[in-house]
């Protein structure tokens, strides 16, 4: 069943995933978009990009919400009209959402070798540049270091930031369960706890102000 696993957490906060095994047809059924929606749709080029945009929709409409339920802010962040803070994410096979009282963010990314070749563009952190693990222990490590970084780039209200001057993570391994990163805007440092999975080849982040 596509619909794959739910995360029950504090403050009415609840992840929800969806795993992508259907055709575009498939995924199109039983959902109504609106207007924006369709638009939006019909502008995509990537097979990929497509079906994570419907089966946000399918998770959307599994836990009782339906897309003319969500809105987007001036800088494309998504909303709730009932006032609950939502996230939303999709990489290839999967789509997830978190649904909060709280500010949340979240993300999830498919691991590929290819990151390795982007490090130093995107981390300023030690414990990525100068790793000494096995290479696979190397990709999930850096994979979650840019899931957590997008996770938090949601959350923040603001898009004129930088992932590698403005957010840090600090030392964590690759099979802990969170770990702390931290933002700094204008000289004013806020720290966060980051919530990680493993979930088959994909790494899931997410965050809860």
């Amino acid at each position: 069943m596509p619909f794959f696993k739910e995360i029950l957490l504090p403050n009415n906060t609840s992840v929800y995933l969806w795993k992508i095994n259907e055709e575009i047809s498939d995924l199109k059924q039983h959902i109504l978009l609106t207007e924006i929606s369709t638009n939006r749709l019909a502008k995509m080029k990537s097979e990929s990009h497509i079906k994570g945009f419907l089966a946000v929709r399918k998770l959307l409409n599994e836990i009782n919400y339906t897309d003319s339920d969500l809105y987007y802010d001036s800088f494309g962040k998504p909303l709730l009209k009932n006032g609950k803070s939502i996230s939303i994410s999709h990489s290839h096979g999967f789509a997830c959402i978190i649904i909060s009282d709280n500010n949340v963010g979240i993300d999830i990314e498919l691991k590929n070798e290819k990151i390795l070749k982007n490090i130093s563009l995107l981390f300023n952190e030690d414990f990525i540049l100068n790793t000494k693990e096995n290479k696979e222990n190397a990709i999930k490590l850096t994979t979650f270091g840019w899931a957590i970084k997008e996770a938090l780039f949601k959350l923040i209200p603001e898009n004129d930031i930088s992932f590698k001057e403005n957010i840090s993570i600090q030392p964590f391994q690759v099979n802990e369960n969170s770990c702390i990163a931290n933002v700094e805007i204008n000289n004013k440092k806020t720290s966060y706890t980051i919530h990680l999975e493993t979930i088959e080849n994909y790494v899931l982040a997410y965050v809860i102000e």
